[in-house]
């Protein structure tokens, strides 16, 4: 079953419509190679001529991150900036997962396993700090950037 059946079983399952706009925006994500924006998605959906509404985009894109069908980035494609002045987004499995982000063509690599997870239950305890969830990005040079410098 491709990403996009698994998040319109997911999303039927839990009472959510399952709408002709929804498919579209499913399949467009689909395409991406690269970390994309909501804005971005709305443009490459035919923008304000398009069929899709910009907040049904929007709305869309909150629900699958909400979900944990889309995970947030920091990247951007201009890359003259190494964060992007929006979140850029990545389909994802459901599950808890980090991320390494090529900072020049923008691969994103998911990984699971958190050994981070013991020292910041040592840093919560030093500083009294009640911690309910993390989120793990780390930039650099994927294998073929490395090669191309």
């Amino acid at each position: 079953m491709s990403w996009a059946e698994n998040v319109l079983k997911d999303l039927s399952a839990h009472g959510h419509r399952v709408t002709a706009p929804r498919r579209a925006i499913l399949e467009r994500i689909m395409q991406y190679s690269q970390p994309f924006s909501a804005e971005q998605l709305f443009r490459d959906l035919g923008g304000e001529s398009g069929p899709i509404g910009r907040a049904t985009i929007y709305r869309t894109v909150d629900l699958l991150v909400e979900d944990g069908w889309l995970s947030r980035v920091h990247w951007s494609a201009s890359k003259e900036a190494h964060v992007a002045s929006e979140h850029a987004y990545v389909p994802v499995e459901q599950g808890h997962q980090h991320h390494l982000v090529c900072r020049t063509c923008g691969m994103v690599i998911s990984f699971e396993g958190c050994d981070i997870v013991t020292l910041l239950e040592g840093l919560a305890r030093q500083l009294n700090f009640k911690i309910e969830g993390h989120w793990l990005e780390v930039y650099g040079l994927c294998q073929s950037c490395q090669q191309a410098e």
